[in-house]
């Protein structure tokens, strides 16, 4: 009879997690019954769970109440994903042995897989009361714990109205890991195909809806497994999942790939420190592109996985740091997705108090740069099944969510839904704008800055698509920002956005033209910023005239003009003044930074060229400005 316990013990332990302290507490008196149970025992330590089966079958035919071989059964069952066959069992041995305690844990772990709480938490409290004491404690709390939160939540559901997005996206094939652009236009997502092989396929927004997806093709995909992809605020390079191929540091590695006009460029492996000989996966780049979230099993971590972050900086990434135990758990944390307002952090855990399995959850930065407490997005956002990734638009109102329900396509589908307000990141919105030849609407390839006027710190560098001339970027509520959009052979153009004062609810379009240098063109310089009624250059005002400064020193030949202009309020000779004293200011900084004096003149128009109406507020604040004009060069 050790013999017996030994084996079983040494299986339980393999095939099930129990404690190496298991015994049971029914073994046979039947000879027979217990050389067909080593048999049995035997069998499925070499994987023959089909033979072993019906040694099992003849081992309880021999001995009906024998526990260990019902137990084994049920084993074999659940490995098979039997799951239903498998509690039928567990609740045969209970009326065998009311006492014996493992099967009331086995049924608080089945009922959770199939989201009965409230069962579940009576199965467990079941294990305990009877002395269980052959499980681990902290499976036992987990599992209470999960019963307990599941219990709770179904009692407090969130807001949750689900959209499949229908055959353009979906199939009978699995369709999850969702990325969008910021404006919600650009869609790509992971298909699991009948090889079982991931690739990425990409949807455009038409005004119908999404329209029909296509495989992305060579160079990011190949006939390795693609999974997972970031996409950039602007849509124009990636960050994914490559796993197995040739130059690879570890099992899975990131990848990044450039959009060159409508191409994608060969992808590169990020490498060290990025990359390990671990597994690194699921990226998830931040609104400005200089912070890359993702999750690794590396070594320094809480779990199985945790998520890490590498910041970019003089041409380089580096080294990954650990998001901390705010976060990571001694299980698995992945899929992790930060919002554009770049306080909000999501990500899937197998650990934190859930619904079973893998959640979504959601953590903020605090004050101190440390991630807050996490907490679950939810029921019915989640569920007993696996959720695995949620993306989210700029604005956070609307996310996507691969998950598989009875009215969809087959296996895995994506949907949409409006995020609750609770869940929401910081409302931030986005600026999308076109760059073009001013004289011929040529689109153009264009450099975009934008930067921090109080910091002057260069929040979003960036390039318009060569084909398009788009560029998008997201602006985080509360600052005041200067864009400044440059070419080769063009005068700057500059916009600046004031949102501690007014922020923006609506996503703002522009058109940005771009003038030649030639004699004659004009540029306003909209960051050049006075107080009311005065000309002291306000300090915020030297980024703008240091890019002017580069313009000059790139054109040494050249001659401007700097001009003055006001709206028509007030007397026209105080206004003529203070244009006049505003443009000589501006020439009083250019000549202390060191360019000739004679390359310069200046001169206030007052009111006397407006470019808007004079009748509302808007246009009078256009006309409010300084310009410069080429007059040689």
């Amino acid at each position: 009879m050790f013999k017996l316990t030994y084996l079983f013990i040494f299986f339980i332990a393999v095939t099930s997690g129990y404690a190496q302290t298991v015994k049971p507490f029914t073994g046979t008196k039947n000879k027979k019954a217990e050389n067909l149970f080593i048999e049995a025992l035997q069998l499925v330590a070499q994987g023959e769970n089909k033979i072993a089966f019906m040694k099992l079958k003849e081992c309880i035919a021999k001995d009906s109440n024998f526990i260990d071989a019902w137990m084994l059964v049920a084993d074999i069952r659940e490995q098979n994903d039997q799951y239903k066959e498998a509690t039928t069992i567990y609740k045969k041995v209970i009326a065998i042995n009311s006492d014996f305690a493992i099967p009331y844990y086995k049924l608080a772990k089945a009922a959770v897989s199939d989201g009965e709480y409230e069962l579940a938490y009576e199965h467990i409290q079941k294990y305990k009361s009877v002395g269980g004491n052959q499980i681990e404690v902290g499976k036992v709390e987990r599992v209470e714990k999960t019963a307990a939160y599941g219990v709770f939540a179904m009692k407090n559901p969130v807001p949750f109205d689900p959209k499949n997005l229908g055959p353009n996206i979906n199939s009978k094939l699995n369709e999850y890991f969702p990325g969008v652009s910021a404006d919600d236009q650009t869609l790509i997502y992971t298909r699991l195909d009948l090889g079982r092989n991931e690739e990425f396929y990409l949807s455009k927004k038409t005004p119908e809806g999404w329209g029909s997806s296509y495989n992305m093709g060579s160079p990011v995909n190949t006939i390795q497994n693609e999974g997972t992809i970031s996409l950039s605020t602007d849509g124009q390079y990636i960050f994914f999942t490559g796993c197995n191929r040739p130059e690879g540091e570890g099992s899975c590695d990131l990848y990044f790939s450039l959009l060159d006009g409508d191409t994608w460029k060969q992808p590169q492996n990020l490498g060290f420190p990025i990359n390990s000989r671990a597994w690194e996966s699921q990226p998830s780049v931040s609104f400005d592109g200089k912070t890359l979230y993702f999750s690794s099993s590396r070594p320094g971590g809480f779990g199985e996985s945790d998520i890490w972050y590498s910041t970019y900086s003089k041409g380089k990434w580096g080294p990954p740091i650990n998001l901390g135990n705010e976060i990571n758990t001694p299980g698995s944390e992945q899929s992790p997705v930060i919002a554009k307002d770049d306080q909000t952090m999501y990500f899937i855990s197998d650990y934190h108090p859930g619904l079973g399995g893998f959640d979504i959850f959601i953590s903020r930065r605090q004050p101190d740069g440390r991630w807050g407490k996490a907490e679950n997005i939810g029921y019915p956002i989640n569920s007993f099944k696996d959720e695995m990734s949620i993306a989210l638009t700029a604005d956070g109102t609307v996310a996507y969510l691969a998950t598989e329900r009875a009215e969809g396509m087959g296996g895995l589908d994506i949907y949409s839904f409006e995020l609750y307000e609770k869940a929401r990141p910081k409302k931030t919105a986005f600026v999308k704008g076109i760059v073009f030849d001013a004289r011929t609407l040529q689109k153009l390839k264009a450099k975009i800055e934008l930067i921090d006027i109080a910091t002057s710190k260069t929040v979003i560098e960036a390039s318009s698509n060569k084909l398009s001339g788009e560029f998008l970027f997201c602006l985080p509520a509360d600052k005041n920002y200067a864009l400044n959009v440059s070419a080769p052979n063009y005068l700057f153009y500059s916009e600046n956005f004031a949102l501690n004062e007014q922020p923006l609810t609506e996503p703002l379009l522009l058109n940005i033209p771009l003038n030649p240098i030639i004699s004659g063109e004009k540029a306003v310089l909209r960051n050049v910023f006075f107080d009311v009624d005065k000309f002291d250059l306000k300090e915020e005002s030297k980024l703008e005239l240091n890019k002017l400064i580069e313009l000059l020193k790139a054109n040494p030949s050249m001659k401007i003009e700097v001009s003055g202009h006001t709206d028509n309020t007030g007397s026209k000779q105080k206004n003529l003044e203070l244009s006049n004293n505003r443009a000589k200011s501006v020439v009083n900084y250019l000549i202390e930074k060191g360019v000739v004096a004679t390359r310069l003149s200046y001169k206030g128009y007052a009111d006397s060229q407006p470019i808007a109406d004079n009748k509302t507020e808007k246009g009078r604040k256009q006309n409010r400005r300084t310009e410069f004009k080429i007059l040689a060069l």
